[in-house]
């Protein structure tokens, strides 16, 4: 029988449990089995597998190459090796928050960073084009009266985003409409996009017009 561990991690973990009294034979430790890693807004998340020992393990994990080793009493066994992983390629990010509002003859559209939360802090998912994580785009969907209209805001463009949000402006049609918007993040290097996010709606009727 195995049992599944998980260990968040931000630095390189070690998870400690009490030892028993129990001693091993001269038998070498079994190494940690499926050991996989998941990763959302930026903060990855390793599992791996251990078979029930007489004496509780404690277990080491690599963070840069995302490995686990258990040890039982003074001896160790061998990395257990998950595949490559980056957290910017196989990691998930999610969905940016976006708003909608009317100012005179135009339909204003924030979209707001996606957040990420470290040791319970906030902070914004990077989009410094020094990185390889930063998002670099932004696909705005616009529906208007079922019709879905693709819109691109770049990052980089001072006049339409800042550190905390970008922003889109549409005309306003002159009849009765209702605008939906949805938007989701393009990351720089592998293309990956970001959850899009829930569509907000506004309704615009002729009389709101002026």
């Amino acid at each position: 029988m195995a049992l599944l561990f998980l260990l968040p991690l931000v630095m390189q973990g070690v998870s400690r449990a009490e030892m028993g009294t129990a001693d091993l034979g001269p038998s070498s430790v079994p190494i940690p089995t499926n050991v996989t890693i998941e990763s959302y807004n930026m903060n990855p998340i390793v599992y791996w597998e251990y078979q029930i020992m007489p004496q509780v393990p404690v277990f080491t994990v690599e963070v840069k190459n995302y490995g686990v080793k258990a040890r039982v009493g003074q001896k160790e066994s061998a990395y257990a090796k998950s595949q490559e992983f980056a957290v910017c390629r196989d990691g998930k990010i999610g969905p940016p928050k976006v708003d909608i509002r009317k100012e005179e003859k135009q339909i204003m559209i924030d979209v707001f960073h996606p957040s990420v939360f470290v040791n319970g802090d906030e902070q914004e998912v990077d989009y410094d084009p020094e990185t390889t994580c930063y998002i670099k785009l932004y696909n705005v969907y616009v529906r208007m009266n079922g019709s879905e209209i693709q819109y691109k805001i770049l990052t980089q463009k001072e006049d339409d985003c800042d550190e905390i949000q970008c922003q889109l402006a549409i005309p306003v049609s002159s009849l009765n409409s209702q605008y939906c918007v949805s938007a989701e993040g393009v990351l720089h290097v592998w293309g990956v996009t970001t959850e899009k996010s829930k569509e907000v709606c506004i309704t615009i009727f002729n009389s709101s017009i002026k």
